[in-house]
């Protein structure tokens, strides 16, 4: 019973699961059972096992206590008293089965000494069963389980027309809409526009004026340095021309090589003119 019982932890068949504590004794000979139990639901104690070492004189009057309280305070859920009077100290192991008595209802535990002597190398241990399907809803394989419903988050739809700084604000709106929903503008807004609308029409015509004025006088300067450079630059081939004494035949004949440069004079001024304007 005592290996059986100090094992960490044994099971069976579903729905339950079986285990033990840890010594309950190992700091003081008092505890509480929420120290040494698993805290979940649907725990119950099914046997308790303790050990302890008496220190006495065998003439001496001594008796242990171990037990556990009620939850409640009054009175005692287990109790065993070991009568140690008359006789020398030594070691004694007890175990008790307990018929699964719902943990919450245990109270705290402790081993108590009347009379003269002390305990030593104190171990109390309790074996429990947990029921796995307690709460049906914490497991899937439990008959009755539910699938828990997910809880949906709460949307706040806004309304604009609800707000009241919406509302105000539409109320107080000084604009007139037509059918098309274009603002309807009074007739200072519209005499303001058009004071606008004619000071940009007019700024920008004195611009292309400005524009069309600077122009013209580039082209002129152009045209006047143009024409004198032609002058400056053209060269005539020719020479001296000698009085003759008098007339062969009485007349005197064209010269074919001056009509030929002055065509070809032509021909170049002409050429001149066209490559100015681009032609």
């Amino acid at each position: 019973m005592l290996s059986l019982v100090l094992s960490p932890s044994y099971s069976y068949s579903d729905p339950y699961t079986y285990g033990a504590t840890g010594n309950a004794a190992s700091a003081s000979l008092g505890w509480s059972m929420d120290s040494i139990l698993p805290s979940i639901a649907g725990v119950d104690i099914n046997g308790l096992m303790y050990r302890y070492t008496t220190v006495k004189d065998p003439d001496a009057d001594m008796k242990v206590h171990v037990g556990n309280k009620k939850a409640s305070g009054k009175g005692y859920i287990f109790r065993e008293t070991d009568d140690w009077s008359g006789v020398a100290g030594n070691t004694i192991v007890k175990s008790f089965p307990v018929s699964n008595i719902p943990a919450s209802n245990w109270g705290t535990g402790s081993i108590e000494v009347e009379g003269k002597g002390r305990v030593e190398d104190a171990v109390v241990i309790y074996s429990y069963r947990v029921d796995e399907c307690y709460d049906p809803k914490s497991n899937p394989s439990c008959a009755g389980y539910i699938k828990p419903i997910p809880q949906l988050p709460v949307v706040v739809v806004y309304n604009a027309l609800e707000d009241d700084a919406v509302t105000d604000t539409l109320e107080a709106e000084e604009f007139q809409y037509d059918e098309d929903g274009n603002i309807i503008e009074d007739e200072e807004q519209e005499e303001e526009d058009t004071r606008i609308e004619m000071g940009l029409t007019a700024s920008a015509n004195a611009l292309t004026m400005l524009n069309k004025q600077g122009q013209d006088d580039i082209i002129m300067a152009i045209n006047k340095q143009t024409n004198i450079n032609m002058y400056y630059n053209a060269s005539i081939n020719g020479g001296t021309l000698n009085d003759a004494a008098g007339l062969q035949d009485g007349t005197i004949p064209d010269n074919k090589k001056a009509l030929r440069n002055n065509l070809a004079q032509q021909i170049l001024h002409e050429q001149m003119v066209d490559m100015q304007y681009n032609k």
